[in-house]
């Protein structure tokens, strides 16, 4: 009997206290919106519904011109007078086949999607409290309602999405599924709200739906947007802006001379300048036995980039191209006696151990290094042979040896070259067996070929990023070029045209270098 009545006691708290969470819980979710956001909800309803009937052809008549109250003011809307064509050919398009319902209009695809909306904001109404219309139900317990509309509609629009109703409503279509896009994200906001029990994350969600509802109505009543054709090109202001364009390209020419001539001194201190830098990069072209006019390195990219400019017609592309062809005119001459260089001091390293080994053998056979330098010269292949004959040339002319391998070892950009420089000045400094250490640079020079062969092998996948990442943008810019033309032309005739192809051409050769830097191992 005590145990009877422990029992009875014991369900009546437990269901006191659930009874009083349940109570608790109802009230934190019942002043969950305002006013003005129930007349929101209410006026996206009424919205919705009548997007449904305009949907349907079995509407009411009174429904193409339709009054109510919305947030407070009177609203009145009207049919767009393109529904009801459009709709019929919407209903006649069958655009989906379900194993259960059978053939699917177009016009049927969209009207489920709407009426789940619909379905949805009448269901949030039922969270109204009494006095606003509603029976003021906890949304904790509207979840599995909630859970059911929001499968649903996914499902439609996912029907939507695969039957690729972009164009319908004569172009409308695409906008308002992304609308029901972002729907369909509120909706699982808001069953996460209810696992979670925020309730300001259910009032935000529910008003971004009613919000989002109305945006997709208001879509509908939009006129379509019509065709404009473009106005046909004015050719006599084309010209008189082309003429004006080379007109302001020869001022710019002239001003630059009238500059030069109104500061004559230092325009003839910058040319002393200048020729003492030509006659510097003549010698070093020389001694790397390359006969190349400098000044036509200068002028060509300079002449080239002028002539880019004055294509344009535009001034500040002329401008701006004449100051990069001249930055390019005063680097180009440089550039290409490293590469040169480079390059000849990859052939000199090719050829290095041949001529140790030469000179090695003559050494053993009782000639001395000087008769090893001639033999070299003379039984080797350029690059090499002309390297040592210059040696040899000017030893005979009188220069110290050792000043004529440092001579050669400033031209040959080679490490290995180097050593075996450095090897000869110290045997005649202080003595030794040059043919042992021939022997030994012999060896150093097999083994760092190999090492040089794996490290290309191993870095060759960053030096093809590198090649591509040179060649694709300027193969896609030609691609553009071949098949709009008039559009490239006109784009990078403007300012903004050339400021954005410099500023791809600068942050490419960044991106070039960075790439290409990836590749290298420094040993």
């Amino acid at each position: 009997m005590k145990l009877k009545m422990l029992k009875s006691k014991f369900l009546k708290k437990s269901l006191m206290l659930f009874f009083a969470v349940l109570f608790v819980d109802s009230l934190s979710y019942a002043a969950i919106f305002s006013k003005p956001q129930m007349e929101e909800i209410k006026c996206a309803s009424t919205k919705t519904q009548l997007f449904y009937f305009y949907l349907n052809p079995q509407r009411a008549n009174d429904i193409k011109d339709f009054s109510f109250k919305c947030k407070g003011n009177d609203v009145r809307y009207v049919m767009p007078a393109w529904i009801d064509p459009t709709l019929a050919d919407m209903a006649q398009r069958k655009v989906w086949r379900d194993p259960e319902e059978g053939e699917i209009s177009e016009a049927d695809l969209w009207r489920t999607a709407v009426s789940l909306i619909y379905e949805f904001l009448e269901i949030t109404k039922k969270t109204f409290p009494p006095e606003n219309g509603g029976p003021g139900i906890q949304p904790a317990l509207l979840v599995k309602e909630y859970a059911d509309v929001k499968i649903r509609f996914q499902m439609s629009l996912d029907r939507l999405y695969r039957a690729r109703l972009f164009g319908s409503f004569d172009g409308r279509g695409r906008t308002i599924l992304a609308i029901m896009d972002l729907i369909l994200k509120e909706m699982d906001a808001i069953l996460e709200s209810i696992a979670t029990s925020n309730p300001n994350k259910y009032n935000q969600a529910v008003i971004a739906i009613s919000v989002l509802s109305q945006d997709a109505f208001s879509i509908m009543l939009k006129p379509p947007r019509e065709y404009k054709a473009p106005e046909p090109p004015n050719k006599f202001r084309e010209l008189i802006i082309n003429i004006f364009g080379v007109l302001g390209c020869v001022l710019i020419f002239f001003s630059v001379v009238m500059f030069f001539m109104l500061n004559e001194d230092k325009t003839q201190k910058w040319m002393d300048d200048y020729k003492k830098k030509i006659d510097v990069w003549r010698q070093d072209f020389s001694r790397q036995f390359l006969n190349i006019n400098i000044n036509y390195l200068v002028a060509i990219p300079i002449a080239v980039f002028g002539i880019i400019g004055i294509i344009t017609m535009n001034i500040i592309a002329f401008m701006l191209c004449l100051v990069i062809g001249t930055i390019i005119g005063f680097k180009l001459p440089k550039m290409v006696l490293n590469t040169m260089k480079a390059t000849r001091g990859k052939k000199i390293d090719g050829q290095l151990m041949d001529a140790i080994i030469l000179m090695s053998n003559s050494l053993k056979s009782g000639l001395d290094i000087i008769q090893g330098f001639e033999m070299v010269s003379k039984d080797l292949l350029p690059p090499i042979s002309d390297e040592f004959a210059l040696v040899i040339k000017n030893y005979q002319l009188g220069t110290p040896f050792e000043k004529a391998l440092g001579v050669m070892e400033d031209r040959v950009s080679s490490k290995m070259l180097s050593y075996m420089i450095r090897a000869i000045v110290l045997q005649r400094q202080i003595g030794g067996n040059l043919t042992r250490v021939f022997e030994r640079i012999v060896v150093d020079i097999r083994e760092e070929s190999k090492l040089d062969e794996k490290t290309k092998a191993l870095t060759a996948q960053q030096r093809i990023q590198s090649i591509v990442v040179a060649i694709m943008p300027w193969i896609m810019v030609s691609v553009m070029f071949v098949f709009q033309p008039d559009v490239m032309i006109r784009f990078y005739s403007t300012p903004l045209g050339v400021f954005t192809g410099v500023f791809c051409i600068i942050w490419m050769s960044i991106g070039i270098k960075v790439v290409s830097s990836l590749g290298k191992i420094r040993v």
